[in-house]
C-alpha cells in the first residue's frame, strides 16, 4: 500500500470521527430500524446475494453495511474461501456490527467513506450496496469509485427503495403525493435514487444491467411505523410546512380508522439491479 493511499484512508477516518455525530441527527434510520427492516427484507436479501455464489475465492464488499447483518448472513450463503467486508462510516454500527460477527472468520468491517474505498485497483472480486445510494448526494462518485475496485467482469449488485412508489390507501390522494415530495426531495439526500440507479451505471460503464422490482404491502400502521417511519414522516412533513395542521390530522387520522378497522394497507417497491464491469 503506499503511502500516499495510506495518508488518504487516515484523511477519512479523521472526517468521520469528526462528523458522525451531526451525521446520525439528519439520518432516516438507526439501529433498530436497520433490524426491523431486516425481518421483512430477508428473502429479497438472500435473492440478492445469488450473483456471488459463483465466486470461490476473493473478496466481497458489502458497501454501507451498517450493523453488518447481510455480512453475516451472506457468510452462510458464500463459498467459505471468500472472504467478505462490510465498510461503513458509522463507527456506532459497525461497533454493533463487530459484537454480532461472534467467531466467523472470514468476514471484517472497516470504517470508511463509500468514496474512498481502501482496496487497490481491480482487487476485488464483489460489491453489494443495499439502501446507500439513497442518501448520498454525489453517488456517481461512489459509482466510479466502485468500478475502480472491482475486477473486470465480475458482479456489482444496488438494491434501493423507491420511495416515489410509497403509497397508502385512502382518499387523500393530494396529501400522499405532499408526503412523497417530501421524503423524495427533502428528507432523503437522494430519494429518486431508484429511478436513478441504470442512469448511474452506464455513465460508469457497467455491462449486462438487469431491474427488478418488488412489492411489498404492509397491512398494519405498526409494520408501517416500524419500516417507514410513517407517523414519524408525517410529523417532519407538518413541522417543516410541507404540509398543513388539517392535512395533518386528516391523513394521521385516515391511518389510525384504516388500522382499527382492519383495512389497513400501503405498499411500496423494492428495486434490484445487476450488472458487471
Amino acid at each position: 500500500m503506499t503511502c500516499d493511499f495510506q495518508l488518504q484512508i487516515l484523511w477519512n477516518l479523521e472526517s468521520l470521527i469528526f462528523n458522525n455525530k451531526n451525521r446520525m441527527e439528519n439520518k432516516h434510520y438507526n439501529i433498530g430500524y436497520l433490524e426491523e427492516t431486516s425481518k421483512i427484507l430477508k428473502n429479497l436479501k438472500e435473492y440478492s446475494y445469488h450473483p456471488f455464489t459463483k465466486i470461490s475465492d476473493g473478496t466481497i464488499i458489502d458497501l454501507g453495511c451498517g450493523t453488518g447483518q447481510d455480512v453475516i448472513s451472506m457468510a452462510g450463503h458464500l463459498n467459505s474461501n471468500v472472504k467478505i467486508v462490510g465498510i461503513d462510516h458509522d463507527i456506532e454500527m459497525l461497533n454493533q456490527a463487530r459484537i454480532s460477527k461472534k467467531e466467523i472468520p472470514n468476514i471484517d468491517f472497516i470504517c470508511s467513506e463509500a468514496s474512498i474505498i481502501p482496496f487497490e485497483d481491480e482487487s476485488i472480486s464483489g460489491v453489494r450496496s443495499e439502501r446507500l445510494m439513497q442518501h448520498l448526494l454525489n453517488p456517481e462518485k461512489v459509482i466510479l469509485e466502485i468500478y475502480r475496485v472491482l475486477i473486470k467482469n465480475h458482479p456489482l449488485i444496488l438494491v434501493e427503495t423507491d420511495w416515489l412508489s410509497l403509497s397508502f390507501y385512502n382518499e387523500f390522494i393530494s396529501i400522499e403525493k405532499k408526503i412523497n415530495k417530501f421524503l423524495t426531495e427533502k428528507k432523503v439526500n437522494n430519494g429518486m435514487a431508484s429511478r436513478n440507479l441504470i442512469c448511474y451505471l452506464e455513465k460508469c460503464n457497467f455491462r449486462n444491467i438487469k431491474l427488478e422490482v418488488f412489492p411489498f404491502v404492509l397491512k398494519s400502521l405498526k409494520e408501517a411505523n416500524d419500516y417507514f417511519w410513517i407517523e414519524r414522516i408525517l410529523k417532519e412533513a407538518l413541522d417543516k410546512n410541507h404540509i398543513n395542521e388539517n392535512e395533518y390530522a386528516s391523513f394521521k387520522n385516515a391511518l389510525y380508522k384504516a388500522d382499527e378497522n382492519n383495512y389497513f394497507a400501503c405498499s411500496i417497491n423494492i428495486v434490484i439491479v445487476t450488472s458487471i464491469k
